[in-house]
């Protein structure tokens, strides 16, 4: 088939993309490597990524609790970060390796992120070259990779590949079908299980727009019906997260509410406009990296003051405008001009980082770049010519971004001999989850060790011993007592003596703390709380009774067709 005839067809459109995608995808996987340790974060989330490894393998799944975490004290990560969306790589990495099912993980949520941004854009701009454009800026661009390989953040990185579906459940409810509420449901779940930070900012987000577009859903109130029942449902579905997150925050209180050892604030974490701008030109120098959007996203920007559009046209780039002007106010948000530290800022200073604004600013830029390319390059053959280009450059700021995450990254780490021992301060990133009581983790647990404490010196107590996710020991006294664990507390801690269940609380240093009023063997583990065990089920009930209605609702469609 010649080149112009494959252009013209476009049943070969999406295939041509694709191929296009996958190979950018395997070549980023080749270029970076698989030296993910390098990322900030990387120690953080392989110890999630193990325990649910751990949890699969020996049946305790659904378990909230790393056993092994913080040297045997246990810390609850998944009640504050959801590992949904990593059961199935979890699977994978039992039945082959983790090193494999870590290189599919990130291959694969290239490739979805790629081909849900291609199906967003196509949808609502009715363009395959648009689609095919911004996917790539959006994918590939120098942000998504700070936090894909540099940050190791795998939360804020994954929710890009999701974000994509929210904006067409958006487009749905504003302009389109609404009767396909259940997309911007599906997407917001999906954000929840991935980043719950990112979550917070879509839906700040999301209100700008609906504020934006706010006739067209007065026009037609069953939009703002079907808007609602898709927050109803996102609750539901998104069950196994949220409610046991909020029994957590209701039954205690823990570091990230109180910020007393957070070592970053929204304040401290503002940008330069100095960085601001080296980062937006990035992606073509060695030895440096900032945090930006890149030099090959900032530059189809310019092209706005030379392109026209018809009637028709013109009603999509008014659109796209409007996704530019938030981008740059975000921009903005992330300097030093704006005020954190007051009201309402304040009320987002959870957020730690301003510049994870980057990720919205990053996809309306991606559309609007696209966008502006394709109206100005009116013939089909500079079309094509624009796009080999754009692939191209994206192959090159991949290598020589690339270049940079071995040298300033990976090198450095494997010279870092207290990072490659797992520290603790590694594995616990910010500490936000643990109990406001509990002292300063490290040293406090190193010199504290595998020690039962009692309040009186009459009890004494033997035999100490961690097996699987029990602790065990045997405990001689005549006298009522009151003794401490070595295990964080969280509500869902159960203990025995003798076989007979005691009460379980918590002590004034964040531990957990049983009475004790004879002698005999003691049995602690984390057992869980019912909302734990009962919300896993609503969410896998919640997912089939959903699918059920949209394969009944497109057959209903297709039968008045």
């Amino acid at each position: 088939m010649k080149l112009d005839s494959l252009i013209a067809d476009k049943k070969y459109h999406f295939w041509i993309f694709f191929s296009v995608l996958l190979f950018l995808s395997v070549f980023c996987s080749f270029v970076y490597g698989t030296q993910f340790l390098g990322g900030d974060d990387y120690y953080f989330h392989n110890a999630r990524f193990e325990a649910l490894m751990q949890g699969l393998k020996d049946g305790t799944f659904p378990s909230y609790i790393d056993y092994q975490g913080l040297y045997g004290y246990g810390y609850l990560v998944k009640t504050f970060y959801s590992d949904f969306i990593l059961i199935p790589y979890a699977l994978l990495a039992n039945l082959t390796s983790k090193d494999f099912a870590y290189w599919f993980l990130y291959f694969s949520m290239t490739m979805m992120c790629g081909t849900f941004m291609y199906i967003f854009v196509h949808r609502v701009y009715k363009s395959v070259y648009v689609a095919s454009v911004s996917s790539i800026l959006y994918t590939f661009c120098l942000y998504r990779l700070l936090d894909l390989y540099y940050r190791g953040a795998w939360g804020e990185a994954f929710s890009f590949t999701f974000l994509p579906i929210v904006f067409l459940g958006l487009f749905y409810i504003i302009k389109g079908d609404y009767r396909k509420w259940y997309v911007i449901a599906i997407g917001f779940s999906l954000m929840i299980f991935t980043h719950v930070l990112s979550t917070l900012l879509l839906f700040i987000t999301i209100s700008i727009m609906l504020v934006v577009y706010y006739r067209d859903m007065i026009k037609e109130p069953k939009r703002i019906y079907y808007l609602i029942l898709a927050g109803v449902v996102t609750i539901v579905l998104t069950s196994y997260y949220l409610f046991p997150f909020f029994e957590q925050l209701l039954s205690d209180t823990f570091y990230f509410q109180k910020f007393k050892y957070s070592p970053y604030t929204t304040a401290q974490s503002r940008l330069d406009w100095l960085t601001i701008l080296r980062g937006s030109v990035e992606g073509f120098t060695l030895g440096q990296k900032s945090t930006g959007i890149g030099l090959l996203l900032l530059a189809p920007l310019c092209l706005r003051f030379f392109v026209r559009g018809n009637k028709e046209q013109n009603k999509y780039i008014r659109s796209i405008d409007i996704g530019v002007l938030i981008g740059l106010f975000y921009i903005v948000l992330t300097s030093t001009l704006t005020p954190w530290t007051r009201f309402p800022l304040s009320y987002l200073s959870l957020i730690q980082f301003p510049w994870r604004l980057y990720e919205f600013v990053v996809f309306f830029f991606s559309v609007a770049g696209a966008y502006y390319i394709y109206l100005l390059c009116k013939k089909k053959n500079i079309q094509l010519v624009a796009f080999l280009l754009l692939v191209v450059l994206t192959s090159v700021v991949i290598v020589i971004d690339a270049s940079t995450y071995r040298e300033i990254k990976v090198e450095a780490r494997l010279s870092d001999k207290d990072y490659l021992n797992e520290t603790t301060h590694y594995t616990m990133a910010g500490m936000e989850y643990y109990p406001s009581r509990m002292p300063y983790p490290d040293p406090f647990i190193l010199q504290r060790g595998d020690s039962v404490t009692s309040q009186l010196k009459e009890t004494e107590v033997y035999n100490f011993e961690r097996f699987d996710y029990i602790t065990r020991f045997d405990i001689k006294t005549n006298v009522k007592d009151s003794i401490e664990l070595p295990l964080i507390y969280y509500k869902g801690y159960a203990a025995s003596l003798d076989g007979v269940s005691i009460p379980v609380t918590e002590s004034s240093q964040g531990l957990v703390q049983i009475p004790i009023d004879r002698s005999g063997r003691v049995e602690a583990y984390y057992k869980g709380t019912l909302v734990q065990k009962l919300s896993f089920y609503i969410t896998i009930l919640s997912i089939f009774v959903l699918c059920s209605y949209i394969f009944l609702q497109r057959r209903k469609d297709k039968h008045f067709k």
